[in-house]
This record gives structure tokens, sequence and C-alpha cells, in this order.
């Protein structure tokens, strides 16, 4: 028996950021019924498909934000309801992209596929992997791609569906994703082990975009473009070979406003990873393919038949890790020979100074410490000088606040300004992530602290509160080296509030500015420095600690000045070690009071921030 259906990808050409809906929508009427005159049973449309690519677009008013929007059921918005009437008219099936905006206030980069014959949606996806970034690139020329920013990753996971009526009525297997999900293999595995057939993907790629690669800028352009394509290609055949299914792309392609290249080469590939068919254009265009779907039964059956050949006990690490966490450096698990070669020890376990050691976690602890200034060197030298002291399973990645952040936290305005820059960046960046813990490196008592508290429940702590938690536990009395006269007056009133005021035995200034420590000689500041901690000492301190995250590679000058009997505490290594113990007990944020989230507040006021 044969199983076959004529299956069309829709490619559109370009369409610019002020191009009217409704132009944009007949285009697409026209496709469809290009589509159904090749005889096509099922039509895939790109990513998006009734709009340009609006999240390459900072776009700040709510209002024209929306207008790119579906709001409620697709099937019956003003601008995307007249593709669905033709569709059911024709009798011709329809996957389609498009941005969505739900009743609750969520959006999703989504799509569905529509059943023309039942009139109804068979189902629904929500993009998984969204690329890019919360936040523009400072190069006004960059391409950016803020799908982070206005959407959020899809909640309704890799589903795989039956479509009746198709293939002889053997109610073939479909399954959906969205362009950048083409990239990630888990996301096509997921949909092979529910014996897919057939992979549908709408997308918006970039030809020419090196701030969003990471690429070299002075590449030329074409070559960029056949980058790539050959990528694109490279995970539709690959993917589609090694899940025996065929797939079905369809681009938005074009040189949109005359500045924004996309690629076109949709195309249909059989379950061998051999292309069918594919655009020969940029402009908007059909492709069709017949695809017999008894051709997916080889490669299941055989080669990737999971059930037989899939080995699901080694594959824990896919699931349970995020990010990557490389293997520990022999030099710190393992004990050398002669010839540099570590010996390991049975059952798993390392020797270290003569002593067993059994490693049992397998999720590296991140951390993400949060400079809310806009001095990116600040930031830098901050996670340097933590590095060594970092055991294997501890990474502390570096975030610096975006413009309009100041470059220095001087005050309370500069400090309630950068917490606010700070806080709509680390959103985006923590939604993707996923960081175990906050360091907040201004050593204050930063407004940055009690917003993570509030709206995470992961570990937060600043460079000061960790600080002098080290300073208590090390010595009786402390005291800190602060900047300007105005800091050592803050730092006086933290104390207070930290409840610690009566084991300070004084705040001593070296006026002066935060970057100073950076602009003025280094023999000079550190002079200045070595002056106020031996005043300090004086006072009574036996713990000193380094009132400023840009002290932090002084910390040595301090102790050379005060012997070997005053303890010097750097705030950013202190936090970074009182964070990795508490995420090693289990500790969370408590949410039953102060730190109760008020983003449902936000959102029943109306009121989005970020």
């Amino acid at each position: 028996m044969t199983r076959k259906i004529r299956i069309a990808a829709a490619q559109i050409g370009a369409v610019h950021l002020n191009d009217e809906r409704s132009k944009t929508l007949d285009r697409m009427l026209k496709l469809l019924d290009d589509a159904t005159s090749q005889a096509a049973e099922v039509v895939l449309f790109p990513e998006t498909a009734f709009t340009t690519c609006f999240p390459r677009h900072l776009i700040n008013d709510p209002e024209r934000l929306s207008s790119f929007f579906e709001h409620g059921d697709v099937t019956n918005s003003p601008t995307a309801a007249p593709l669905f009437e033709r569709a059911r008219e024709l009798g011709i099936d329809i996957s389609v992209g498009f941005a969505e905006a739900t009743d609750s206030g969520e959006r999703f980069n989504s799509s569905v596929y529509y059943h023309s014959r039942s009139g109804s949606i068979l189902s629904k996806y929500r993009k998984v992997h969204l690329p890019g970034d919360f936040e523009p690139f400072a190069d006004p020329e960059a391409t950016n791609q803020l799908e982070k920013r206005y959407f959020k990753p899809g909640n309704l996971g890799f589903n795989a569906f039956r479509v009746p009526e198709l293939a002889s009525n053997t109610e073939p297997t479909f399954g959906m994703m969205i362009c950048n999900d083409r990239r990630w293999a888990e996301a096509w595995r997921s949909l092979g082990l529910q014996d897919v057939e057939v992979v549908l993907c709408g997308y918006n790629t970039a030809g020419f975009a090196p701030h969003l690669r990471g690429t070299d800028a002075d590449q030329d352009p074409k070559a960029a473009e056949a980058d790539a394509v050959f990528h694109h290609k490279l995970v539709m055949q690959a993917n589609s070979y090694m899940n025996a299914t065929f797939s079905v792309c369809a681009a938005r392609c074009g040189m949109d406003d005359g500045k924004y290249s996309l690629i076109g080469a949709g195309c249909i590939v059989d379950p061998e990873g051999k292309i069918l068919a594919e655009a020969k254009t940029v402009e908007d265009e059909i492709v069709v393919a017949d695809c017999d779907l008894e051709m997916c039964r080889q490669g299941k059956t055989r080669t990737f038949d999971f059930a037989r050949h899939r080995r699901i006990e080694h594959y824990q690490r896919i699931t349970n890790q995020t990010g990557v966490i490389e293997p520990p450096k022999l030099s710190a698990v393992g004990r050398s020979d002669a010839n540099g070669v570590a010996s390991p020890t049975t059952n798993g376990m390392s020797e270290v100074n003569g002593v067993a050691l059994r490693h049992t976690r397998t999720k590296k602890i991140r951390i993400l410490l949060c400079n809310p200034n806009a001095t990116k060197s600040m930031t830098d030298n901050c996670v340097k000088m933590c590095e060594p002291t970092l055991p294997p399973d501890v990474e502390v990645v570096g975030f610096t606040a975006p413009a309009p952040a100041p470059t220095a936290v001087e005050g309370n305005f500069d400090g309630v300004m950068s917490a606010a820059a700070s806080m709509r960046a680390i959103q985006g960046q923590q939604q993707r992530e996923g960081y175990d813990a906050f360091l907040v490196a201004c050593y204050s008592d930063h407004a940055l602290i009690r917003m993570l508290r509030e709206e995470y429940d992961v570990p937060v702590i600043g460079i000061m509160e960790a600080s002098l938690f080290a300073a208590r536990t090390l010595g009786a009395r402390f005291g800190i080296v602060a900047t300007s006269k105005r800091s050592k007056v803050m730092h006086e009133d933290s104390v207070r509030h930290y409840g610690m005021d009566g084991f300070c035995a004084g705040v001593g200034s070296c006026n002066l500015g935060v970057l100073d420590l950076e602009r003025k000689p280094r023999p000079e500041v550190l002079g200045i420095m070595q002056d106020v901690a031996k005043q300090l000492v004086g006072q009574g301190a036996e713990v000193l600690t380094l009132g400023c995250a840009g002290m932090s590679d002084m910390k040595a000058a301090v102790e050379e000045a005060v012997g070997d009997d005053v303890q010097v505490v750097d705030g950013v290594v202190a936090g970074v070690h009182h964070l990795s113990g508490l995420v090693r007990m289990g500790g969370k944020t408590a949410k039953g009071g102060m730190y109760a989230s008020s983003s449902r507040g936000r959102k029943l006021r109306g009121q989005e921030y970020v």
C-alpha cells in the first residue's frame, strides 16, 4: 500500500516593516491557490508569516508591538482568518506560524496545524528554543534578534499528532517545530520517539548577521549567506535521516527593508536525508513534492529502531544538565605520576593529597556575577580574581549592566538607575540560562539584591553582606576600606541595617572615586589603601573588608600592609563561596513574606516593566 502525500512549502519573499498586513495576507492567499492548483494536500507557511520579522527591531510602543500579534484564536483573528477560510473552501490543510498573544497576556512564537475538512486546529506548537538576546546590540547597524524580549519559551513541548484523511486514510504522524528548534537534535528526537513521519518547520533565518553569530563583521555577505544556507540544509537533512522522517521547511526570505537579508532554501527532505525539492528564488514560491511515508519504515525498523538500539541509561546528562560542564582537570582531581599522568582510584574516585574523593555532583553550580555598572573591565577583573578559588563544579559567569546604566555606582541615584538597567537585561538572561545563584558585585545594600530576591527563588547576596558575614566569622571586630567620603557614610548606614554596627571598628575613606581605582597610577592607589587599612587596624579591626568590587585585585597589597595577624576579605570571593554553599545545601530564597514576587501584581495593574 502506498501512503503518499503531496506537500507544499509556501515560501514568502521580502516583507517590510511598514507593509500593510492585508498586502502580506493577499500574497499568502495567492500562494495557497498556487499550491492547490498543483494538487497539494498540505501547505506549510513560514514562521511569523503574517508580518515582517519584527523581533529584529526594538519596539517600545506597546500598541505598535501589539499590532504584530494575533490575539485569541488565530483562526478568528481579522488579520489571519481569511487564510483559514480559504483553506477550508479549497479543502487543503495548512500549517502556519504567527506571533501569539494569549488571553492571559503571555506571548509566544507559535504555529498551528489546521485541518480543513473539520475546520479545526489539530495541534498547536510554541517555539521552545528562542535565539538571540533580550537587549539590542549597541551597534545601530547590527541585526538584532530580540525574541527573548518579545516571547516566552514554548510551554507545550514537542508533541506529535495524527492527521486524518491523508495517506490513504492511515492517519500519518506529524510534528511541528519553528526555526531555531531545527538546530537542536533534542527537538527532533522528541518527535522521532513518537514515530513522527513528517516534520513541519517554518523559519526566518538571517543571511548576513555577524553580531548574532559572533562571526567576522568583515566577512563577505554572500559567503555568510552561503554558510547560513549550508547549516540550514545540514540540520534538516541530517535530522531527517537520524529520525527516519520526511521534513518540510518554508522560509520567509529576501531583503527586508533593503537592509535585512533572510535566506531562502525552503525544501522537502526524505527519510534518507535527500532533498526532494527546494526553492530556486528568494521570492514568493511554492515548493512541492510527493512524500511516500512508507519510505520511513526502513530507517525506523533497522538503523534507527529506537526500541532495540537506544541506551537511555547513558543519556541522563542530556536532561540533567543545561550548559557545558568540562571534565575536571587532572591536576585538580588526580595525583600525577612521574610522567604527569593522573592516577585515578577505583569506583569512580580520585585521590587528592592521598585522600580519596567521590565525585557525586553531575550538575555544575552556575553563579551569575552581576556588576550593576557599565564598566566591563571591573566585571572581568572580579571573575578573574575568584576563578583560582573555584572547585571544578562551580562556574562564575560575568554580567555587566548595559547602557543606560552608569559607569560607576557612587550614590543613590546611580544605584537606582543601575538596578533598573541590570534587571531588565538579567531577566532575559536568566530565562535563557537558569543560573543557580546571583552575586551582586557592588559593595553596598544595592537595590538589585532585593529585586532579584523578589523575582527568583535562587540564593542572592551582595558582596558587602557576604564580606561582613565572612568578617564576623573570622574576627571579633572588622573594618571597611571604602572608596569615597560618601561611600563611608553609606557603608556605615548599611552596617547598621545589617545589624552589625556593634562589631564594626570603623569605615575608612580613601577619598577616591570608583573609576579612580583604574585611572589613577596604581602605586598611588595602593599606597592610599594601605594607609587606610593601617588606620583601621589601629582602631581595633581584626578583619578588613575591601569596600568596592574594583578593589578585588588589590587584596594582596592590603595584606602586605597589615601583616599576617589581620585577615583581609574580598567580598567577591566570599560571596561566590557563600552562594555555592547555599546551593549545595539546597537553599532557596523564602517566598512567604518580604521576598514574595510582585510580578503578579504588576500584571494585574497592566504594568509590565520589562
